[in-house]
């Protein structure tokens, strides 16, 4: 006979499993793989210019202030202290993505055991989270972008006040802590990490809920001082540099209009086409439906709570996403752990209720969740292997920051040459201009860029970002010599 304290050390050791399975899916071969030109590519930018100019309150690019990046700062501060700690490489620029993202599952497993009383919820609804292929791929859980470490605070904003409505108790603490967790979403991206407070108000207005919330004047003290907080923020911006507000009314909220960014203009069913047609949730969306037998048979009140604030929150914010014209792949990243919650909810209570050994209803809820993860974890997988071969299929505007992690690689004493690369807009460069400023601290490296074969001069070695700028250079100077050469492209002196 199991003990109960046995009982207890062997649930929890579940637990850490499941964690630990998923962070591989988050962490393998995070380093090898450059860095993706576009967000992440301007983001680093602006983290390396915070740690080599000291300047933590505006964000620079080349030396002057950016205009392109108005998101508040939380996340490059970040990023900036991580390079002081692990060094300027790729690594510990994405180390704050995959910290957070290693948070939301700690936070899926706590919620279910603090507020489900079931350890077996926690590992069930971690495994699912594991299946999310939208999420652990580029621009948000394996990349140095905003959106992991905003999914981080809104997730535990949420899961906080959830718990509070299913469970909690009055508690001074409640709402100066919610305050700073909401403030903290906000200065990870600005208004997005606020997007899920109406539909918890929503919730919150609930008979059952309504005295608990709305009778508090704590709520209205912190919901108050929370708005002040991010406004000053918005006004200090102002201050110090005049006309960002406008700047940023036109980057951000033009995104409801659809003005001014018309190739990010979507239509309405773009989300989810995209769960299905780019794998990002694929086949799991298919039984999404089939989770609503959980409210209508569940026999704990609190389990039919949980389920159907959850279902709410995912549904209000999937149509809350569609409805504006623009929409970008990882607007969706906040779905994804709603997502794990309902189907590990749903696998748990459906075994538990079909099986009555509670040893063989665990056994059996873990095995299904992972047999219906499993194809979504090898598709991760295939995804996450850095293969060289592979990367010879990125587009043109990435080999150049490739072939120069590639070259620092292969010939680390390499440390003066000039990259030749075609600018049709500034921020097409990015990438490469990283690879300069970062191997320019690192190692002291030389390192130009230009577009125009005239300024060459025989004795330069050049690195052609791409196999149509190497193809001018040889008819500019038929004399070549080549230095060092990979499956991307190849180094070479001019004579």
């Amino acid at each position: 006979m199991m003990t109960k304290q046995y009982r207890f050390l062997l649930a929890h050791l579940g637990g850490l499993l499941s964690i630990s399975l998923v962070s591989v899916l988050f962490a393998k071969n995070l380093g090898d793989f450059p860095i993706f030109q576009w967000d992440e590519a301007r983001y680093v930018n602006n983290s390396l210019e915070i740690l080599s100019l000291g300047n933590w309150f505006h964000f620079t690019m080349d030396g002057t202030i950016d205009t392109w990046n108005f998101k508040p700062p939380l996340v490059l501060w970040l990023q900036a202290m991580s390079m002081k700690i692990v060094g300027i490489n790729e690594l510990a620029l994405r180390l704050p993505s995959i910290l957070a993202s290693l948070g939301v599952l700690i936070l899926l497993y706590w919620f279910c055991v603090s507020a489900l009383q079931s350890t077996l919820c926690g590992i069930t609804s971690v495994l699912f989270f594991g299946a999310s292929c939208g999420f652990i791929g580029p621009h948000i859980g394996r990349t140095a972008d905003l959106d992991a470490v905003q999914t981080f605070f809104v997730l535990w904003y949420t899961l906080y006040f959830l718990r509070y409505l299913l469970i909690g108790t009055p508690s001074k603490h409640l709402y100066p802590r919610l305050a700073v967790l909401v403030f903290l979403a906000f200065l990870c991206k600005g208004i997005p990490g606020l997007l899920l407070l109406p539909f918890l108000a929503l919730i919150a207005g609930f008979p059952r809920n309504f005295k608990k919330v709305y009778h508090n004047p704590s709520v209205y003290v912190y919901g108050i001082l929370t708005v002040v907080m991010c406004s000053l923020y918005y006004l200090l911006r102002e201050m110090n540099y005049p006309g960002y507000w406008e700047l940023l009314k036109k980057s951000e909220f033009n995104r409801f209009s659809g003005e001014g960014i018309k190739w990010h203009v979507r239509p309405f069913d773009f989300y989810f086409k995209n769960f299905t047609d780019l794998k990002r949730y694929f086949f799991l969306l298919d039984f999404l439906p089939f989770t609503l037998i959980t409210f209508l048979s569940a026999r704990q009140r609190l389990i039919k709570q949980a389920y159907l604030y959850l279902l709410i929150i995912t549904t209000a914010y999937f149509l809350f996403i569609s409805y504006p014209p623009v929409k970008l792949e990882w607007y969706d990243a906040p779905l994804y752990p709603f997502f794990a919650l309902l189907f590990g909810i749903f696998i748990t209570e459906t075994c538990k209720r079909m099986i009555p050994n509670k040893n063989w209803a665990a056994a059996t809820a873990i095995s299904c969740s992972l047999t219906l993860c499993i194809p979504h974890y090898r598709h991760i997988w295939e995804k996450i292997q850095y293969d060289q071969k592979k990367m010879e299929a990125v587009d043109d505007a990435e080999k150049g920051g490739l072939l120069m992690k590639q070259l620092q690689f292969d010939k680390p004493d390499e440390m003066e040459y000039t990259v030749l690369f075609g600018l049709k807009k500034i921020q097409h460069a990015d990438q490469i201009k990283f690879y300069q400023k970062a191997f320019a601290l690192r190692y002291g490296a030389k390192i130009q860029i230009t577009d125009q074969l005239q300024h060459l001069t025989p004795g330069q070695k050049v690195l052609p970002a791409n196999q149509s700028w190497s193809d001018s250079l040889h008819r500019y100077f038929p004399h070549t010599e080549t230095l060092w050469q990979s499956g991307q492209g190849k180094l070479l002196l001019i004579k």
